[in-house]
Parts: structure tokens; sequence; C-alpha cells
């Protein structure tokens, strides 16, 4: 059993970011709130109105922005050899508001670590991520957190399930790809883990149809910083 402690959780550089791309769009909003007042000369209403529902959603993707550098900054997994701490995501609200947990875990009653796949259809697209939990002697099933496929921010999921499987003197479960509804938001992991493994074709075919969404999302945002560079 390893006894040297261990702390994870996401880098200062992420936070930066996120705090800076939450003032850019708060900064953005506030701007075109006061942009009618900046241009003297009274504008079409229709026109004003557009400007301000273009400022009201600026100013909810800060809000979204700021609940998740909040998720940033307090998302905490700590191994000290003899406990497992976490201060992991729980859920959030209708307004995106995220809410935690603590977890305080003795090593001794990990039974196994487990990762496993997770796919979520919408209406037109997949999302593909990877979630970490750990089930106790009892039984219980603790979830610990969720990386989504991209280049979104992420913890390192092979080092900290290695170093709980480690610490516990276990190995570290596949438990193959599933199709969930579980939420993720935030890293967010289920503790309920019920969902059969999808057999491989399927989970080919699930794989693929979330690679092509990531491919999709990330071709728009390249169109879009071409033709801003363009304008």
């Amino acid at each position: 059993m390893q006894n040297s402690a261990r702390t994870w959780g996401y880098g200062l550089g992420n936070q930066i970011l996120l705090g800076f791309l939450a003032a850019l769009m708060a900064g953005v909003a506030v701007f075109l709130v006061c942009l009618p007042s900046i241009a003297g000369a009274p504008g079409d209403a229709g026109i004003n109105w557009m400007i301000y529902a273009t400022a009201a959603v600026m100013f909810g993707f800060a809000l979204f922005v700021s609940f998740a550098l909040v998720s940033l900054v307090r998302t905490r997994i700590s191994l000290d050899g003899a406990f497992l701490d976490a201060t992991v995501p729980a859920r959030h609200n209708a307004l995106l508001v995220p809410s935690f947990r603590a977890i305080h875990l003795p090593i001794a009653e990990i039974r196994s670590v487990e990762r496993r796949q997770e796919v979520t259809r919408g209406l037109i697209s997949s999302t593909l991520r990877e979630s970490l939990s750990v089930v106790t002697a009892a039984g219980e099933r603790v979830g610990l957190f969720s990386n989504t496929l991209g280049p979104s921010m992420q913890l390192p999921m092979d080092e900290i399930a290695g170093a709980i499987a480690g610490a516990a003197g276990v190995g570290v479960t596949d438990d193959g790809i599933v199709l969930t509804q579980a939420p993720g938001l935030y890293g967010q992991a289920s503790s309920n883990w019920t969902e059969r493994p999808m057999d491989p074709v399927s989970a080919n075919k699930a794989r693929r149809r979330a690679l092509l969404t990531l491919q999709i999302c990330g071709a728009l945002v390249l169109l879009t910083i071409a033709l801003r560079a363009c304008t």
C-alpha cells in the first residue's frame, strides 16, 4: 500500500482561462446594453431589442462559464495513504448552478476501482466521456469524476485511477462503454451504474458518432474564427 500523499485538481492555467472568458463575455454583455446610449441618437426599437437580447444571451454564457470556473476551483481529489478525500460536483439545478459533495473514504474499504466510457445522445449529436468510480466493501458505488472526450479541461484519469488502485491493493476494472442519460456537466460522475455494456459493434458506432460530433464542433469553431479574421 502506498502512503505518499497526493492531490489532484484542475490547473491554475485552466482557471485563469475560464475566468478570462467569463469576464470577457460579461464585458461584451455590458457593452451591448450600453451601446444604444453610446450611439447617442435614438435607434430603431426593434434593433435595440435585438441588441438587448444578444446581451442577455452573452450574460447567460458568462454565468455558465463562471459556474464552470467554480467547479474547477472546488474540485479536489486527495489520497494520503489512509483515506480518499474529495470534493466533487454532485448535481446542478435548473439554472445550472452546481452543488458539491464531500467524500471521505478509508482506503481499506475500497473493494474495486472502476472506469467506463459513457455515450449520451441528443437529438442530432452524441457525446462521449469517461467516468471513474470506486466500490466499497459494503457494495456502495461512489462516483468520483468524469472527463468529456475532446480538448476540454480534464483531470488525469489514468494517474488517479492507478494511484487509488495501488493504494487499495486492487486493479482498475474497465466496465466497457454504455449508453446513459446520467448527467456529466462540470465533470459530475454517476454513482449508479446500472446500464449494461454495449456490444462491440454498437460501441464502435457510438464512438464514431461521438467523434463525428466533436469534429463538426471543431470545424464550426475554426470557421467562426476564420470568418471573424476576414471581417
